[in-house]
């Protein structure tokens, strides 16, 4: 028997085994997406989140020729979803609808369950300045008048928030401490039922998204006394700006995008941005957006991992300022 037939033929049964997981990975790749995708919302149905997620999902299903379904996995103040989706299989099929909570809680929170690398960033959707609402039981008609009357009402003025460590609760920490006011953190699960309650007049002040905002305000059920961008927004011309509202350094916001887990192959990470991509260029889509007070600010996956960076020390700098504790510890 020649050996070297013999040696010859085993490392050639030796590479194909270990080409073969290669060869069915990229092949998996390329037929990428062959069953439906899950979109996951880390709030609760009905919420300004929600709300984007269900129209995004449509579009990009369309895009991929497969369903894209949203799941909301609420609780935690989004921790729970985000972090479902930080240890899921990094197949392309579980993917993130996320509002800046992979930046902003590992910013602020050491012992946060993740971190801004257990991601990959896919695509940037959309910017949404926040707006300052208050409940219409509430005296104020404006920012110089809610100031003035929790002033004269220390520590009776209460806010809504999604848990400690939310953007509204740092956003409400970071207006008591630049406005010098007694106000009191009421913690909810999401934004949908903060918001009932802002109706109801069981809170008096809520920093919210704007988009689920708009029906309430339009029949006079809450005000909207500012809202936190550089500029008016065209959903709401009328409404000023912080600075102009006598609160100066208060450009703040929340974003929103899609997160894979990190590991994702690249092919597809590429592929879902460039369908994401496409869904906000449809002008239906834009419109629909752009009434509900979003700022349009798609960016692909190389920009959007460099926003993302930024987002976090941004983040950082409001703890600093507000001084907040973690939750572990004391709370802001």
């Amino acid at each position: 028997m020649d050996m070297n037939i013999d040696r010859r033929a085993a490392l050639r049964i030796v590479a194909a085994a270990l080409a073969a997981p290669a060869a069915l990975g990229a092949r998996a790749q390329q037929d990428y997406p062959s069953k439906p995708v899950q979109l996951v919302v880390a709030y609760p149905p009905g919420g300004g989140t929600d709300t984007l997620a269900r129209l995004i999902a449509d579009g990009l299903g369309k895009e991929l020729g497969q369903s894209v379904v949203v799941v909301n996995r609420a609780g935690a103040s989004g921790l729970i979803g985000t972090g479902q989706v930080a240890r899921a299989t990094p197949d392309g099929y579980t993917l993130l609808l996320d509002t800046g909570n992979s930046t902003l809680r590992p910013a602020i929170e050491p012992s946060t369950p993740f971190k801004p690398t257990d991601f990959a960033p896919v695509c940037l959707l959309t910017e949404s300045p926040v707006a300052l609402a208050v409940s219409s039981s509430l005296p104020v008609k404006s920012v110089k008048e809610l100031v003035a009357y929790s002033r004269g009402n220390p520590g009776r003025i209460n806010y809504a928030s999604t848990g400690p460590g939310s953007p509204q609760n740092l956003m409400g920490e970071l207006m008591k401490v630049k406005a010098g006011l007694d106000w009191v953190q009421v913690p909810y699960q999401g934004g949908a039922p903060a918001l009932a309650d802002l109706v109801a007049g069981r809170v008096q002040v809520m920093f919210s998204n704007p988009v689920p905002l708009m029906p309430y305000a339009n029949t006079n059920r809450v005000k909207v006394l500012a809202v936190t961008s550089a500029e008016r927004l065209p959903a709401l011309e009328h409404v000023p700006t912080m600075e102009e509202a006598g609160q100066p350094d208060f450009v703040i916001g929340f974003w929103n995008g899609v997160l894979a887990p990190a590991g994702t192959p690249a092919p597809i990470v590429e592929k879902l941005s460039a369908a994401l991509l496409k869904v906000m260029g449809d002008p239906k889509v834009k419109d629909a957006l752009v009434r509900q007070g979003s700022v349009l600010t798609p960016l692909g996956s190389r920009e959007f991992a460099s926003y993302v960076a930024q987002d976090s020390a941004r983040w950082k700098g409001v703890a600093t300022a507000i001084r907040y504790q973690p939750v572990a510890g004391k709370q802001s």
